[in-house]
């Protein structure tokens, strides 16, 4: 009376009710792990030049290399440059501690990419700290990277531990 199931209530060989085929679960995509992507940088500081100054279109020269595990990112101390040599995006951010702009009117600070500025930051305050922040996009290598001062008179740095400090991470 039940074909295979003796039971009414109990399907016993795959039916949900006798001579009915159960529905069957729909397919579920394989769950494939992904490892995490791994952050990579490089930070940079500037210890050894408290009330020492940076002259107009100057770079800042770090002294530190505090962490790089970047991947053809490399940093000349004695300029003042890294230099990038694998494409892609890039985050850079950076402060600076002065004293005081001397003669000038405002800061002015800039993060040049290959020579050209990619971002610039201005402050009419003429001490405490100035900082920024910078997406570079290298597409042609090797790129260069600099904190360049567009201020119009040398800036002297502050008198704490760190003067000046720059990490860039790379995203892509």
């Amino acid at each position: 009376m039940f074909g295979c199931c003796n039971n009414l209530f109990s399907p016993c060989c795959g039916y949900s009710r006798c001579g009915m085929p159960a529905p069957f679960p729909a397919p579920q995509p394989p769950v494939i792990p992904v490892q995490p992507a791994k952050l990579r940088g490089m930070q940079l500081s500037l210890v050894g030049s408290s009330a020492g100054t940076v002259d107009p279109g100057a770079a800042v020269p770090f002294d530190t290399v505090n962490l790089n595990n970047t991947l053809g990112v490399a940093y000349a101390p004695s300029s003042g440059t890294v230099t990038i040599n694998r494409a892609g995006t890039y985050l850079v951010n950076w402060w600076l501690g002065v004293e005081n702009a001397q003669t000038a009117a405002s800061l002015s600070f800039a993060t040049s990419a290959g020579g050209s500025d990619v971002q610039t930051s201005y402050s009419d305050i003429g001490g405490g700290q100035i900082f920024g922040t910078a997406i570079v996009n290298v597409a042609s290598i090797p790129t260069t990277l600099q904190l360049i001062n567009r201020s119009a008179a040398a800036v002297t740095y502050a008198t704490a531990g760190i003067q000046a400090g720059m990490t860039i991470v790379q995203y892509a």
